[in-house]
């Protein structure tokens, strides 16, 4: 083997592991990603529920009582 393969060898080596490490980090910004979206979405939900909860707290219990009877299948 001549130290021009040998060379060859090496680079093909190192462009195989570069490229693997950034397939690595492509992935994980997806995972990171992922991860703010659900997260924005679980607070948008959590914000929503705590206005539902200050509303429902502001009624009286016959207001509770005939909203829920509001959403009974009929």
């Amino acid at each position: 083997m001549s130290w021009l393969s040998l060379a060859l060898a090496m680079l093909k080596l190192v462009n195989m592991i570069m490229g693997y490490m950034r397939e690595r980090e492509l992935i994980s910004k997806g995972y990171d990603k992922a991860i703010a979206e659900v997260t924005q979405s679980i607070l948008v939900k959590t914000e929503a529920g705590k206005k539902i909860m200050e509303r429902v707290n502001g009624m009286s219990p016959e207001e509770v009582d005939a909203g829920l009877r509001g959403l009974e299948p009929k």
